[in-house]
């Protein structure tokens, strides 16, 4: 009786442990522990699998899966590559990167020294006349000295056309022939330079007084219209009353800046009138104020004197080249 009871027990045990046993995973996770152990011999004395590789075992199957020094995996990662249509669009646009570069290092040309120590901008380079055209050009003002743009020149990489900067006045005079020399552009300081040729024959450098140059000629953008007060020329003094009058010292209160008065009253004298044809003037003025601080402005007017447009009314790209044909900087529009 109790030998049928034990095997009844040990019977009802075999049973509940088979069915835990197929319920864990049963004789595949046997299967898969027994794939893992390749050295049976260090399985059996250290418990541990080792990297020991039987000759028919595949090399891959010993290291187990790669993992990167972020403790990710190669497969894992191999989930984030891109696809052949996404490898292509980069490929693409790394190509279309290098092409861009390239076309515009080749419509740059050879950098010059100069680079970054003068800019050239557009200005009105569209316009449809050589009057109107001009480009603008701007001195750094960090620069540590005055950069020469005699000699530089301006030109089209569409079209190949070339004009040269020319020399000008620094003080320009007005009836007189005017000392030419090379032009300079101070730190900071800003250049017109028009197509056309210059309404007073010359380049120039704007002064205090280049705003009576307005009343004579048109020029393209206008002249700042800011000169020395008239009154200034004529202080209240009892010398200058008893000289001039006090008709004349009135009128000249009423006078706008930078203008010559065509009608002057009758009253005045024939000396004021004097005074105001030798003070009242662009070469007076320049004669009372030109050895004053601020006489000179960081401005040039410059002029290429060419007979007809020289760029495109449409896009061109404009380099502006040094006295060696190196190319100190580019506008394109």
């Amino acid at each position: 009786m109790i030998v049928r009871i034990l095997i009844g027990f040990a019977a009802a045990t075999f049973i509940i442990l088979l069915l835990v046993w197929l319920a864990t995973g049963g004789a595949r996770e046997v299967a898969q522990i027994a794939r893992g152990i390749t050295n049976p011999f260090s399985f059996i004395f250290t418990g541990q699998l080792s990297s020991f590789r039987l000759p028919w075992q595949p090399e891959n199957a010993v290291r187990g899966p790669i993992v990167n020094s972020d403790g990710a995996s190669a497969e894992a990662e191999a989930g984030e590559q891109q696809t052949p249509e996404e490898e292509l669009s980069t490929a693409q646009k790394d190509y279309d990167a290098i092409m861009r570069d390239l076309s515009d290092a080749q419509a740059f040309g050879e950098p010059s020294p100069h680079r970054g120590k003068v800019t050239i901008a557009q200005g009105a380079a569209t316009e449809r006349t050589a009057s109107a055209e001009y480009l603008e050009l701007e001195a750094a003002w960090d620069n540590t000295a005055p950069v020469q743009v005699t000699g530089w020149s301006l030109q089209s990489a569409l079209t190949g056309v070339r004009a040269h900067i020319p020399r000008g006045a620094q003080t320009f005079a007005l009836g007189s022939v005017n000392t030419q020399g090379d032009i300079f552009l101070d730190p900071g300081s800003f250049s017109i330079v028009s197509t056309g040729v210059s309404p007073i024959g010359t380049s120039f450098r704007e002064n205090a007084c280049t705003g009576y140059l307005a009343g004579l000629q048109t020029f393209t953008p206008p002249l700042e219209r800011s000169c020395p007060a008239p009154s200034d020329a004529l202080p209240l003094t009892p010398e200058n009353i008893r000289t001039y009058g006090e008709a004349c010292y009135d009128f000249v209160q009423t006078i706008p800046s930078c203008t010559f008065p065509a009608n002057t009253p009758p009253e005045i004298s024939p000396a004021c009138r004097i005074f105001l044809s030798n003070n009242l003037s662009y070469n007076g003025c320049v004669q009372n104020h030109k050895h004053e601080s601020g006489f000179t402005r960081d401005s040039w007017r410059i002029y290429l004197n060419a007979g007809g447009e020289l760029w495109r009314n449409s896009h061109d790209i404009i380099r502006l080249l040094d006295a060696e044909g190196r190319t100190v900087d580019m506008v394109s529009y």
